[in-house]
This record gives C-alpha cells, sequence and structure tokens, in this order.
C-alpha cells in the first residue's frame, strides 16, 4: 500500500464519477487501447496555455531521463499504475485537478486499471479496491464502485470472478450497489460486454440474501430509488430467490406493495420474526398517512424510524427532529446540524447538544460507522459558516459541537506513537491549490493544512510553514482548533508552486530536520532547482539523513519525490491511517 518515491501509498477521500464521465471513459476506452500521452497543459477552464507553460519551465531542466512533464509544464516522475489506482480510489476526477480536465485525468484513471488487468494484477486490484472499501479509506464510494465496474466488465475471467465476489463487500447500501450497476451500464458500449448476465444476477441475489430480513426491509423503505435504479428492478433482473421467509415477505413488500403482503399473510401462521418484520413494515405504511405529530414521534420511537420513511412536512416538527435525534446515524447526524441548528432542536447547553456532542467524541461509533476525517471536516467548514450551500437556512453555530468536531477530526485517524523526530510540515498554498476536493465545500490547502495539524497534533517537535513560489508567513499552530486553521489559511495569498522552497530555507535557516513532509498537489513548475535535488544539498549541507514525504492532495499520475532514492515516499493525502504510514517510514520499519 506504500511506494517510496513512485506513488500514492495510502488515500483519503474519493471524489465522485458522475455517470456521464462514465460514459464518456467508456467510450475514449473503446476509441483507443494504447497508453495515455502526458496531461494536456489547460486549466479546468479549458483554456490552452502550452507554449507560455513551457518558457515558464525552461530554467528547470530534468534530472535523468525517467522524468516526464507534469500537468503544469514541471520535470516529475510518473506513478506507477497501481498508486495511480491508489490515487483514484482516494480522489476520482471529479472536476479534475487545477490543469487537467476532469474527461482526460478519468480516462487516464481507467486506462491505468485496465493495463493492471492485462498486465495479470486484476485480482490485487480488486483487493485494494475491497481494502478502501471495508476500511473506511475512501471518504466517498463512487470511484471505489466505478473501479469495480470496470474490473466486473473486463475481459479477464479471473478478474471478473473476484469483482463480482466482492459486490457484497463493497456495496454496504442499497445506493452503492444502484450506482455500481448504473456505472456497469455505462461501461456496456464502451467495452463491448453485457450487464445481467449469471454472475451480476448471483451477485445482486447475494447482496439481498446475505442481510437478516430486518436489515433488507431498512434498506428498501430508506433507499427506495437512486441513479435511475429501485429495489423493483433489481429483484426482477436478478431473479432473487428469498432465502428465508422474512426475505420472502420484503420481496412480495417491494414488488407487490402492502396491501397483497396483508391479504397473503393474513392467517398464516408466522415465526416470531416475521411477526416483527410486519409490524415494523406496517409503522413505515402509517407514517405516511398521519399528519399527527404525536403519532410520528410515536412511530420513531417504537420502531426507530428514519428520516428518509417520513413525509416533508413531518420535518418542519421541532419534536419529531428531536426525537429521531435519539437513534439517528452519526452520518446523518452531521449532515443535519445546521438543519436541526436553524429550527432550535439544538439550543446551547440542551439535552440534543450533548447527545450530539457524546456521539461526535464516541471513537468506537466513529470507526463503526466508517466515519472518514473528510466527513468531520465537511461538516465543520459547513456547520461554522451559519449558514447553508444550498437553501436559506440561517444558523447560529454551537460554540460546544464545534469543539466535539474538533476533537472527533482527530479521532477519525487512527492513533500512532510519536516518532520524537524532528519535522518540517509544510503546505502548498499555490493558485493550483485552491481547487476545491471531492466535490466539497473544501480547498486542497485548506485540506492539506488539515492533514498538518494531524501530524502536529502527533509529533511536538514540528514546525509549519507555507509556500507557493516563495515562503510564506503560516498563520497556523498546534494549538489551534481547525475552525481557526480553515479561516487561517483561506487568507493566505497564493502564488505560482516551488516545492524545493521547504528545503532550501531549511538549509539557509539552519533548520535541523529529520523528516520533510510537503503537502501538495504536485503541479510544480516554479524553481530553478528540483525538490529531490534540493533535499540532498540539505543532507551534504547539515548532515543529516533527512527524508521527504510528498503527500499527493489530487489523483494526478505524477510524484516530485524521487522512485530511486529509499529516503522519499510519496503517499495519497487524507487517509485515516495516514499518520501510522508517515510513523513507520520514519523509523525505518518500511
Amino acid at each position: 500500500m506504500l511506494s517510496r518515491g513512485g506513488g500514492a501509498a495510502i488515500a483519503g477521500p474519493s471524489i465522485r464519477v458522475p455517470p456521464s464521465l462514465a460514459e464518456e471513459v467508456a467510450g475514449a476506452l473503446a476509441a483507443s487501447s494504447a497508453r495515455p500521452e502526458p496531461c494536456c497543459w489547460t486549466r479546468a477552464g479549458g483554456s490552452n496555455i502550452g507554449k507560455a507553460m513551457e518558457e515558464a519551465t525552461s530554467q528547470m531542466q530534468p534530472l535523468n531521463e525517467k522524468q516526464m512533464l507534469n500537468s503544469e509544464g514541471g520535470y516529475v516522475w510518473e506513478v506507477t499504475d497501481m498508486n495511480r489506482l491508489h490515487r483514484f480510489l482516494c480522489f476520482g476526477s471529479e472536476g479534475g485537478t487545477y490543469y487537467v480536465k476532469e474527461q482526460k485525468l478519468g480516462f487516464e484513471n481507467a486506462a491505468a486499471l485496465l493495463r493492471l488487468i492485462e498486465d495479470g494484477k486484476g485480482c490485487e486490484a480488486v483487493q485494494e479496491i475491497k481494502t478502501f472499501s471495508q476500511e473506511g479509506r475512501a471518504a466517498k464510494q463512487e470511484p471505489v464502485l466505478f473501479a469495480l465496474a470496470i474490473c466486473s466488465q473486463c475481459t479477464d475471467a479471473k478478474t471478473k470472478q473476484a469483482a463480482y465476489k466482492a459486490v457484497p463487500e463493497v456495496c454496504h447500501i442499497p445506493t452503492h450497489l444502484f450506482t455500481f450497476i448504473q456505472f456497469k451500464k455505462d461501461l456496456k458500449e464502451g467495452m463491448k460486454c453485457g450487464i445481467w448476465g449469471r454472475a451480476l444476477r448471483k451477485a445482486v441475489a447475494d447482496w439481498y440474501n446475505g442481510k437478516n430480513s430486518m436489515a433488507v426491509a431498512l434498506a428498501v423503505t430508506k433507499y427506495k430509488q437512486r441513479n435511475g435504479w429501485r429495489h423493483k428492478d433489481l429483484l426482477r433482473l436478478s431473479h432473487l430467490k428469498p432465502a428465508n421467509e422474512g426475505l420472502a415477505v420484503v420481496t412480495k413488500y417491494v414488488m407487490k406493495g402492502w396491501k397483497e403482503v396483508q391479504e397473503a399473510y393474513k392467517d398464516s401462521k408466522l415465526s416470531a420474526e416475521t411477526e416483527k418484520l410486519l409490524k415494523y413494515l406496517e409503522a413505515v405504511e402509517r407514517v405516511k398517512h398521519t399528519k399527527d405529530e404525536l403519532e410520528v414521534i410515536h412511530l420513531i420511537e417504537e420502531y426507530n424510524l428514519v428520516r428518509e420513511q417520513l413525509l416533508t412536512s413531518h420535518l418542519k416538527s421541532k419534536e419529531v427532529w428531536k426525537a429521531l435525534l435519539q437513534e439517528m446515524p452519526i452520518t446523518a447526524m452531521l449532515r443535519n446540524l445546521g438543519k436541526m441548528s436553524a429550527t432550535s432542536v439544538l439550543e446551547p447547553g440542551s439535552p440534543e447538544v450533548a447527545i450530539v456532542c457524546e456521539r461526535l467524541r464516541n471513537e468506537k461509533l466513529l470507526k463503526k460507522a466508517r466515519i472518514h476525517p473528510f466527513h468531520i471536516l465537511v461538516a465543520l467548514e459547513t456547520y461554522k459558516g451559519e449558514r447553508s450551500y444550498r437553501g436559506k437556512l440561517r444558523w447560529q453555530p454551537d460554540k460546544d459541537i464545534l469543539e466535539a468536531l474538533d476533537v472527533s477530526f482527530y479521532k477519525t485517524f487512527k492513533a500512532v506513537e510519536p516518532t520524537e523526530k524532528r519535522f518540517l510540515l509544510a503546505v502548498d498554498v499555490s493558485g493550483s491549490m485552491s481547487q476545491k476536493v471531492l466535490g466539497s465545500v473544501l480547498n486542497a490547502s485548506t485540506v492539506a493544512a488539515a492533514m498538518c495539524m494531524v501530524v502536529a497534533r502527533t509529533e511536538k517537535d514540528s514546525h509549519i510553514v507555507a509556500f507557493s513560489d516563495d515562503m510564506v508567513p503560516c498563520p497556523v499552530t498546534e494549538d489551534m482548533t481547525l475552525p481557526q486553521v480553515l479561516h487561517n489559511m483561506s487568507e493566505i495569498p497564493m502564488g505560482d508552486t516551488d516545492c524545493s522552497l521547504p528545503m532550501l530555507w531549511a538549509q539557509k535557516a539552519g533548520v535541523a530536520v529529520d523528516v520533510f513532509i510537503v503537502f501538495t498537489d504536485n503541479e510544480t513548475y516554479a524553481g530553478e532547482i528540483h525538490p529531490a535535488t534540493a533535499l540532498r544539498k540539505y543532507r551534504e549541507k547539515m548532515g543529516i539523513p533527512s527524508k521527504l514525504i510528498v503527500c499527493g492532495m489530487t489523483s494526478s499520475g505524477f510524484t516530485i519525490a524521487d522512485p530511486d532514492d529509499k529516503g522519499m515516499m510519496d503517499i495519497c493525502g487524507f487517509d485515516a491511517g495516514a499518520p501510522d504510514v508517515i510513523r513507520n517510514f520514519t523509523l525505518d520499519l518500511i
């Protein structure tokens, strides 16, 4: 899962791969099987800046024949296909990068996965996809599902078999299953294969039959349809044969409706479990037809109904929200902090605020729910903003909730022992770091700063700096809260990118550093010296065998870390296991 120099060791959140992009990627793959050329020099808006960039980069020459021009025109190394897959699972391709269009980035990542399959590494790729999904390594599932869909559509029999077997393990909720099937449909023409063969029918049937009847009842009533697919479609196309009586009840409910279920089972002698299931489905139906607030609250409390099972009119009630909060899943709670504050459910010092704070500080609960650090960071950035980004909601953030979100962020990372080494943490604040990441409200520089804080909280002998085409004052210290960090980082002026500056600055200032960590998007071209050369000069001058970790914040296929230098490693930023990998690399354990 890690590489020295050449690629993305660990991964963090992934970005949604829209079905439209999947179609374009499939078309591109069908049109060409050749290895893609280096990324085109275009900004996200599409204007060609190749010649200007080439002139700007003429001052820096390649260190060896293995280097190539990156998207911005700087000389870098290309990552391996497996590391490219890690980055894609981490960041996807939504919106591309600052210099590379989304469509081209999606094609390049898909082509890298197909080359892995052609090289006989398809089953290994599927295992990586499973690992990212099961361990909560990715903040969003869409790139994981897109990669799994490609594996299931390929021509290699072993890879296809492994991909279909992984479906129940990767698709945790119906939304994932619907999305996976839609991606397969989008890839159908480009990859010249069908969809509903025996393998997919079995995988879908196993998904339903592998769950207990109450879990399936919740799934079909909470996630009714997504991406143009319904449970009725999947049950019909998979030719599902229910594994037990309870699943037979749920299947009939989906295919025929509640009245048919009532009629079919009214005189039947049923097990206690099936009786409980029928009462639950009855409660789901009752809540759809009542306007009585007390009855809605009673049904929520007795049958643990969720927000998606209620009518929109029910959600205008403060008391209904209070009832929902009692057993609300933590992911839903994070999404609705602003709504509950705006409707006065979360009032300062209230029992409801206490519930929210207790859950946010509960490490076991966070891990069980697979809460990714990115989820907390987005919730924090949205909640502290005092307004919804869509709609007209306004609220006053509660200070206790803000503090709990700050604590929660660090708890979502794996706790590790400090190395007692000297760290220089350098955050890239160049123009390309202004891009939004993961289709969210966050830009790359603030995400990088948040990752930087995780290391700084662990390694007490850390110094934090910021750079672009020059070293700039960094208004971030290790004792700050995340809201303070995000606010201060947003006010730093941006420039070009020179990733050699942290090493050059430390050498000139005589700062002793055992480990440099550069948080960047690797879109670098400014400066007269390559970062790898700057590190070697620092080692010679200071007499310290310093290491360099490059923490990339995009899914591009490039790295500034030299793959031939064992003291350099490239990782993909925003992974819950990142501190552990950093520690092991620092102590020569990997």
